[in-house]
């Protein structure tokens, strides 16, 4: 489990969940945009949010994915990813 922080969140300081968000834009789009992993949305810094693959796991790259936000909410705490979203929408 992750420790908490200086202010207690576990996502770590605003510089910290920064850099994951650059890392996640090279990593899975071309450093500007990359695709939601659940319905491929196209996002930017602004619209991504930082999906963890095994709910409540550690903030951290090896358990941090791109999603939208509705993703995101619809997913919830399922353990399935990428999560079956808008089927038919």
């Amino acid at each position: 489990m992750a420790t908490k922080r200086k202010g207690g969140d576990q996502r770590g300081s605003s510089a910290d969940r920064l850099r994951r968000k650059i890392k996640l834009m090279y990593r899975h789009g071309d450093g500007e945009t990359c695709p939601c992993v659940h319905c491929g949305k196209a996002l930017t810094m602004k619209t991504m949010e930082q999906d963890r693959i095994i709910p409540g796991g550690p903030y951290n790259m090896a358990n941090v994915q791109p999603s939208c936000k509705s993703c995101n909410m619809l997913r919830g705490n399922s353990p399935v990813t990428p999560f079956p979203i808008h089927q038919g929408a």
